[in-house]
């Protein structure tokens, strides 16, 4: 898992919204692109150039080690 962060963007304008569906696309154009959809109609994306390869996972969070619900991009 990667941990190195040089930079950090909040979007506060998603906060509270209710997601419908993820889409994580690693495009041939060498961009990774992420656009979450939400039930309001709303949808948030990001994309990275040049593509990356990355880690991605659900879990549960709180005190203790977190619990892995679910790892993606293992395929």
């Amino acid at each position: 898992m990667c941990y190195m962060m040089d930079r950090e963007i909040e979007v506060p304008e998603v906060e509270g919204k209710t997601i419908q569906s993820m889409r994580i696309a690693l495009s041939a154009r060498a961009e990774t692109e992420i656009q979450i959809d939400f039930t309001d109609g709303t949808s948030f994306s990001s994309s990275t150039c040049p593509r990356i390869d990355f880690d991605a996972e659900l879990y549960i969070g709180g005190s203790g080690e977190p619990q892995i619900v679910k790892k993606y991009g293992d395929d």
